[in-house]
């Protein structure tokens, strides 16, 4: 498949070769994880795409990412704009937290090779490479979140709101109610990131993918201490885009309080 070249000004060939001698140190963990194909695609470091250089950059999915350090903070009308300017010209952007990349590498990985399944799935003539990444303790991770835990009923997904209890730890609120499913699956979940708040699909989806992996790591919380079936949403309340340890650790806070409300169980 021939690569798209987005069109950029031959002038910061010269920038982006002294920006990858002088990598930060989150770059060059990131890096050392992405480079050779180790997620079934091809990268680049410090790329010059428009008026822009990213960090990373796959040519094969037009696939941009981004390693947002504390600075970012007061530059976020300033990054929304380049954003914008490289989402016009097809370029899919994923923004990851600095502290994140250090911390937080395997959700990062999960995190990347999930969007790149997605946009390989899309692709005409793309086989999706199988590479499972390994968790922590060196066990293979199943990274997909399965089906049939999804929450779709649409009647079902409008009574939550009508007639669910809710639960709130910042930046999350969980909408929950008792319910039966056939499948005998204990729960089903969905995520919401409020379009109001958050214009651009990118930055919808990538809160998403954080809320689902935060769920799916944690879930032997409530899986091991409920009875019955229930069906939750998990609603985003923030006005910026989290962290993953900020999301992770609402949602702990949250199962337990789901569990000890409803069931009075003491959670160790």
């Amino acid at each position: 498949m021939k690569n798209k070249i987005i069109p950029y000004n031959p002038r910061l060939k010269e920038f982006a070769r002294q920006l990858r001698k002088n990598s930060t140190l989150s770059e060059v963990l990131l890096w050392e994880k992405i480079k050779q194909r180790a997620l079934g695609v091809q990268f680049h470091r410090q790329v010059p795409l428009l008026e822009y250089i990213v960090d990373f950059y796959c040519h094969e999915l037009q696939l941009a990412i981004e390693i947002d350090g504390v600075s970012h903070e007061f530059k976020y009308d300033k990054d929304a704009e380049r954003d914008r300017q490289l989402e016009k010209v097809g370029v899919h952007i994923i923004r990851l937290q600095d502290i994140e990349v250090k911390k937080n590498m395997f959700s990062v990985l999960m995190t990347l090779k999930e969007v790149i399944n997605e946009m390989q799935s899309k692709k005409p003539g793309f086989e999706i490479e199988n590479t499972p990444l390994r968790s922590p303790q060196g066990d293979n991770f199943d990274i997909s979140f399965p089906k049939k835990e999804k929450l779709t009923n649409k009647k079902l997904f409008e009574a939550l709101f009508t007639e669910g209890k809710n639960l709130r730890e910042f930046p999350i609120k969980l909408i929950y109610l008792p319910t039966h499913f056939d499948d005998g699956v204990p729960v089903k979940v969905a995520v919401v990131a409020p379009k109001k708040k958050f214009k651009t699909a990118v930055e919808r989806n990538r809160i998403k993918r954080l809320l689902r992996e935060s769920y799916r790591l944690n879930k032997p919380l409530i899986f091991n201490n409920i009875e019955g079936n229930y069906a939750f949403i998990f609603l985003y309340l923030g006005k910026k885009a989290p962290s993953f340890d900020e999301v992770d650790t609402a949602m702990k806070k949250l199962l337990e309080a789901f569990v000890k409300i409803e069931f009075h169980e003491k959670i160790d």
